[in-house]
């Protein structure tokens, strides 16, 4: 079912009309840019918005099947018109376009990125008018020491955008002194991203930003690596270092683990699988 666009959406639905003459498609993408000025609605009295506010009005006539009567040709003929309709291009003759082929779901951090003909050939595969575009996944970027996992994640924090990393279903564990994990880099900047400089566990902004400018906040794993957790984003959240050491020693632990699964919609509880001779992650992990 289509809905409208809500701002902090993860994902939203594309209207795409049929390419001219059997042509390519033509999807309403952000041509102008996100705050760039869109023309849309009824053909007779057509009118202007940013991209987000005109998707949402398209997407509301198409879902409310808006509809209005206008006299056309001088007022000599009366003409049925439908408002979920978009200009396709810049000029004032464009044509005004419905979702004639269909509509995509897709990321919200890969809008700008999609392309007409991507749009196009997924409805083709879909057969339905249908059709979803999974979020490109981010490969790992694996550390074998914290020092690298701290230096690869503070620039994947920069850098890292659209997509979200695939982790470690069984990240490898390194024989040293204390047991270690092979950890993914993308992931520990992804949840830091996602955790916009608040601890997910507390709320509070992160007490200091470090050298480079990144919010300090440390990278736990829900269910531990040494009890067979994942590495992957739907196994971590970012805590400042005070709710990191409760939740490894804390009496009320269990508890804020079950707040932390009710509240964070990417979190996926995980079944422990104990690993032999293996310690609980030591502290503290990356941050």
């Amino acid at each position: 079912m289509i809905t409208p666009y809500k701002q902090h959406d993860e994902t939203l639905w594309i209207p795409v009309a049929k390419g001219k003459s059997g042509g390519l498609a033509r999807a309403f993408l952000p041509f102008n840019g996100l705050r760039g000025s869109y023309t849309f609605g009824f053909k007779a009295a057509p009118t202007r918005g940013e991209y987000f506010d005109a998707l949402r009005q398209i997407q509301q006539a198409y879902i409310d099947e808006e509809s209005k009567v206008f006299r056309v040709n001088g007022g000599k003929k009366e003409e049925r018109q439908w408002k979920a309709r978009w200009r396709h291009g810049n000029k004032e003759g464009s044509p005004l376009l419905g979702p004639t082929l269909g509509w995509v779901l897709i990321p919200v951090a890969d809008l700008e990125k999609t392309s007409n003909v991507q749009l196009g050939e997924a409805l083709i595969e879909s057969g339905d008018g249908r059709a979803v575009l999974s979020p490109r996944a981010v490969p790992p970027v694996l550390c074998e020491s914290l020092e690298e996992l701290e230096r690869e994640s503070s620039r994947l924090f920069r850098e890292l955008s659209g997509g979200k990393p695939a982790g470690q279903a069984n990240p490898k564990k390194i024989n040293s002194s204390t047991d270690q994990f092979v950890r993914d880099a993308a992931v520990v900047a992804y949840v830091l991203r996602e955790a916009g400089g608040r601890c997910e566990c507390c709320m509070n902004p992160a007490p200091f930003a470090k050298r480079s400018g990144v919010p300090y906040l440390e990278v736990h794993h829900v269910l531990p690596l040494a009890s067979g957790g994942s590495d992957r984003t739907s196994n971590a959240v970012a805590v400042c270092p005070n709710c990191h050491r409760e939740l490894h020693h804390g009496i009320k632990a269990v508890d804020i683990v079950e707040r932390l699964y009710s509240r964070i919609e990417r979190l996926v509880r995980e079944q422990a699988v104990a690993q032999p001779g293996v310690q609980p992650d030591s502290l503290p992990l990356a941050g």
